[in-house]
């Protein structure tokens, strides 16, 4: 009986690794989703300040609370867009290059894209994490 159950409860680990990364993968999905609808809403403001800029210079008047108002929204939307990619980046456990942006493997030094050196905050949360996987079963 004593195989069985060692069949039983690594077939129900797995399953539940296989759940785990299932809900992963819906996560990100929906955070897709969002990033598209922040990127959309990114689009608009930026038509919209165009408008205000156009408005301004052809009717020869000013308005720096419309423009600055703006600003501010697409500042706004474009902090939401970065942190969304920050957290897809983390649940796929990969690392955001900050001069390009581009996603790398946690355990790189150096961006496959640009070259930038990355940071070294995200190699020591890596480190911590490996220093105690041997004790996992």
């Amino acid at each position: 009986m004593g195989v069985f159950e060692d069949i039983f409860v690594k077939a129900k680990a797995a399953a539940g690794a296989l759940g785990e990364k299932a809900g992963q993968y819906v996560d990100v999905s929906k955070m897709n989703i969002k990033l598209a609808e922040f990127k959309g809403d990114l689009k608009s403001e930026f038509e919209n300040l165009g408008k205000i800029v156009y408005e301004c210079e052809k009717n020869n008047i000013e308005n720096r609370s419309g423009i600055n108002a703006s600003i501010a929204q697409i500042d706004n939307i474009t902090l939401q867009i970065e942190e969304l990619k920050r957290q897809i980046a983390s649940i796929r456990n990969k690392v955001i290059c900050k001069s390009c942006g581009s996603q790398n493997e946690v355990d790189s030094v150096y961006c496959s894209k640009c070259g930038e050196k990355l940071s070294e905050s995200s190699k020591n949360n890596k480190k911590t994490e490996d220093d105690f996987s041997e004790f996992d079963d």
